[in-house]
């Protein structure tokens, strides 16, 4: 039987009628009817699941994403695209904030939305309040918002982190966020197992947020602070993955090394700046369980010392003085039988080093991968010693 209008024609035929619209049609009958709104969905919704606004975004592009908004699931808002300049002279818009309301009543109907990423890298002209705070608010109640990360180089207001609820991973490179923010984030968020914080990001004692993160497991983060400020990390139950990036204070870490050594549970450690010094290095080698461990020593011994950490896979070292430490390296080798890659940041090795290597690596099972950086040519030589029968060093190259 026939349809008795168009609305009731099966789909193939309105794609038809579709293809045969001028875009600004089909945009028009996608915003006033259900119907061809589905349509359009099912046309256009794809090239939407990963979108980002910025600079180079149509106002003709705003308006599909707003119709194909359901089906968004990783989306990025660079804030800049809502300059006073670029909504007067490129959208034609003389108010800019309901140019802003209409992107946040668009965020809240993203009801797939899994990654959200906002970023503010440029100095913003505007006379929108606390646009970061209003995007949290419009996307609170998203039950499917498991990844939020807002980079921002200049004092952003996220008071509202605390409204949201299902995140698991945070990012926060911000200038600065009130403990009491922070803490009531991760109180509301009682599923967050990765939280990266920018550096100085928090000024007070991270102690405050370590009851409410019992399911945390990865954690990033860089401050310059007590050596008690950072014991409290150990702390947290479920914690696998710790880094610390920037300036810190000598020996700031031997308290937190100390008591995480007594719950070996730590596989991942990457304390990027700042020489480890000889009592932390004591320490950190009764951390058996590491898998990954990525430092900065100024000693010898320090690296000798690391050959301890029998279960490595990856070791990752920036030697911070000129000595030779071609022994301690080989000593490494030898000993941790899992190692999968040795890489020299920075550092100075003999000319046999790569011969004894790879003679130390010969009876292993596991490959042996070594980047090792060449000052005389500018250049990092990357090694692969292989474990088959022929046992040769396979291949080089540079990069």
């Amino acid at each position: 039987m026939g349809a008795s209008n168009i609305l009731e024609l099966y789909d193939d035929c309105l794609n038809y009628i579709f293809d045969f619209l001028p875009s600004q049609d089909c945009l028009r009958l996608a915003q006033v009817c259900l119907r061809f709104r589905q349509i359009f969905v099912s046309q256009c919704g794809k090239r939407f699941r990963e979108y980002t606004i910025d600079e180079n975004s149509s106002r003709e592009e705003l308006i599909q994403l707003s119709i194909c908004r359901e089906v968004v699931q990783n989306f990025t808002i660079d804030l800049h695209n809502f300059d006073m300049s670029i909504i007067t002279n490129k959208y034609s818009c003389n108010t800019p904030t309901v140019f802003f309301d209409i992107l946040c009543s668009t965020l809240a109907g993203m009801h797939q939305l899994e990654h959200l990423n906002v970023k503010q890298l440029k100095i913003l002209v505007t006379i929108i309040a606390r646009p970061v705070d209003q995007i949290l608010t419009a996307v609170r109640q998203l039950k499917d918002l498991r990844r939020l990360k807002i980079h921002s180089i200049f004092d952003c207001s996220v008071q509202r982190l605390g409204e949201l609820q299902h995140l698991e991973e945070l990012h926060l490179h911000v200038p600065q966020i009130a403990s009491a923010t922070l803490v009531k984030c991760c109180k509301s968020n009682s599923r967050l197992h990765s939280l990266h914080l920018g550096y100085g990001c928090v000024q007070s004692n991270l102690c405050d947020i370590v009851p409410h993160c019992k399911n945390l497991e990865v954690f990033k983060f860089g401050m310059t602070a007590e050596s008690s400020a950072y014991k409290a990390l150990a702390r947290l139950p479920k914690l696998r993955q710790l880094t610390h990036f920037g300036i810190r204070r000598a020996d700031s870490f031997e308290p937190l090394l100390t008591s995480l050594a007594d719950r070996p549970q730590l596989l991942h450690l990457d304390i990027d700046g700042g020489s480890i010094s000889l009592p932390e290095t004591r320490q950190l080698i009764r951390l058996q369980s590491l898998v990954h461990l990525k430092c900065f020593c100024s000693t010898v011994q320090c690296v000798v010392m690391l050959a301890r950490l029998s279960r490595l896979e990856e070791l990752c070292l920036w030697m911070t003085s000129p000595l030779d430490i071609s022994d301690a390296l080989l000593g490494i080798i030898a000993n941790c039988e899992k190692l999968k890659l040795l890489r020299l940041a920075a550092g100075n090795i003999n000319n046999d080093f790569f011969s004894n290597a790879m003679k130390l690596s010969r009876g292993k099972k596991i490959p042996l991968k070594l980047e090792i950086p060449m000052p005389s040519h500018k250049q990092t030589i990357t090694a692969e010693v292989k474990c088959s029968n022929e046992r040769e060093l396979n291949n080089w190259s540079a990069f």
